[in-house]
């Protein structure tokens, strides 16, 4: 029924409502930052069934930056062929790949690489690659105007806003929208609601050509988006671990780091903010000698939240300039996130029975998650405590999870407290695990009572991670820049009935 509906959508604005004035797509690359994954690219595009291949990069049109890239007649050939080939076989299809922001990202790819494929076509060609902008054109438009407001992206912005300006159609009313657009899809802190420090810097980008689109056609940015640039901006700035990675929470990698990182020397010094006083998102606490990042956020069920993984509380720590706590990332190979990655047992947190916090569906929002994550945090002269609940197994298993950190100001050393409270009798016996994934290249030795393990970090600094119960090591992985590699986790381990069991553990540098 659904598809029905959305054919009749479809034959109505074709039919009364398609665009029909000429338009010139030349000169209107606004890109800033770039994010192709190239390497990806390259490795499929020369291959004859390339468009029939379901990567991301193929159905949004990265593949037109990596043939602009190659320069020359084959570039251009490439980009011609491919093109016209996809079009050909998914003109007439509904739903993917004309769902989400495909449309968008495909437009604009289409006109930033114009000039590009322009300068070496024949009239012939360009009437047909005109033909399939106009037809992305309308269908974005029509697209656009029945998205609601969080099914909205960023890429759907800049689509929208050169559609807008090309066929003179911007106006105040439509300016106004794009502000809620972009409230809508951070938090008061100004972060992104996907909690993922790529997306994060891929929207502030997105907003930044936006701007400069609105710029090229002389026309007034809106002041609240700019302010929201700027506040989105401190946060970037201070959401790297002390070797200069990004925290692996939601999908996160380390591909784009080093572009992101440059972008950031290009602007402004930004005064540092206070991201300890958050109620939702992605605590952090930083000083000279270490960073610790806590997992606090709050499901919901929006399409931003697609790609949120299940670890709620777990953390992260780096000190000294090298991180020692990690989660164990996400790869961005064709453009998935293998849906393991995203399970609970991959991130440094309390799980039970070994199932996920949040259920896990690819590229949908959680179905069962927490219906209540909280999170307090107390500073004083000597340290400051972090401490976060959720009732993500409360259902299943009748149990509140919390934990609570201690952040000693004067010393790098962390002391944690995990709790799990039973809420009913059940008879029910209940595994836990407690898990901290450590960065490859850190070598381990147990103290005699198995209660301690010393740890040796790739620098040379010495560790040690205290605990009140015995103490066990297993395989890991560490998947990050799209390299997988084998890693250990330290594991506290065990099982509770109706009682509540409270387990203390430290990690300190000596």
């Amino acid at each position: 029924m659904k598809k029905i509906k959305i054919f009749f959508y479809l034959y109505f604005f074709y039919s009364f409502r398609k665009i029909r004035v000429k338009l010139s797509f030349k000169e209107l690359n606004f890109r800033k930052l770039d994010f192709t994954n190239y390497s990806q690219i390259k490795t499929y595009i020369f291959k004859k069934n390339f468009t029939k291949m379901d990567y991301k990069y193929v159905h949004n049109f990265d593949f037109l930056n990596f043939s602009t890239k190659i320069g020359g007649a084959i570039g251009v050939n490439l980009s011609k062929e491919i093109t016209f080939g996809w079009y050909k076989i998914y003109k007439s299809k509904i739903g993917y790949p004309w769902s989400g922001d495909m449309i968008s990202k495909r437009l604009i790819n289409l006109i930033y690489n114009y000039d590009f494929i322009e300068k070496s076509s024949t009239k012939y060609d360009l009437g047909k690659l005109n033909k399939i902008i106009y037809y992305h054109l309308n269908r974005g438009l029509f697209f656009f105007n029945n998205k609601k407001i969080n099914e909205i992206t960023s890429y759907d912005l800049i689509a929208n806003a050169l559609t807008n300006f090309l066929t003179k159609k911007m106006g105040a009313r439509v300016i106004f929208y794009y502000s809620l657009v972009v409230n809508n899809q951070t938090d008061f802190k100004g972060m992104h609601k996907s909690y993922n420090l790529i997306e994060h810097s891929k929207f502030i980008n997105n907003l930044n050509e936006l701007k400069n689109i609105f710029l090229y056609f002389d026309y007034p940015f809106p002041e609240e988006i700019n302010e929201q640039i700027i506040k989105m901006k401190t946060v970037q700035n201070q959401y790297f671990h002390l070797d200069g990675s990004i925290p692996l929470f939601n999908g996160a990698n380390n591909i784009f780091t080093k572009i992101i990182y440059d972008s950031l020397n290009k602007d402004d010094f930004f005064k540092v903010r206070n991201f300890q006083d958050i109620k939702n998102g992605i605590a952090l606490y930083a000083d000279r000698k270490k960073k610790l990042f806590f997992d606090v956020v709050q499901p919901k069920n929006e399409e931003i939240n697609n790609n949120l993984s299940a670890g709620t509380l777990s953390l992260e720590l780096s000190s000294d300039g090298e991180k020692i706590i990690t989660n164990c990332g996400a790869s961005d190979i064709f453009g998935k996130n293998p849906g393991y990655l995203r399970y609970s047992a991959a991130h440094s947190t309390i799980i039970l029975q070994n199932t996920n916090i949040s259920e896990i569906k690819e590229n949908n929002p959680h179905l069962n998650y927490p219906q209540s994550v909280t999170f307090e945090n107390i500073s004083s002269d000597n340290g400051v405590i972090f401490e976060g609940s959720h009732n993500g197994y409360s259902k299943k298993f009748n149990k509140i999870i919390k934990r609570k950190i201690f952040i000693d100001k004067n010393n790098t050393k962390i002391i944690g407290e995990d709790s799990i409270i039973a809420t009913k009798v059940n008879k029910l016996k209940v595994v836990y695990h407690i898990r901290f994934h450590l960065v490859d290249g850190i070598s381990f030795n147990f103290t005699n009572s198995k209660k301690n393990i010393i740890l040796r970090s790739k620098n040379n600094n010495i560790w040690i991670f205290k605990s009140n119960e015995e103490l066990l090591i297993e395989d890991s992985i560490l998947v990050d820049n799209n390299k997988t590699k084998s890693t250990k986790q330290i594991v506290i381990k065990g099982i509770i009935g109706n009682n509540k069991i409270i387990k203390k553990w430290s990690i300190e540098k000596i």
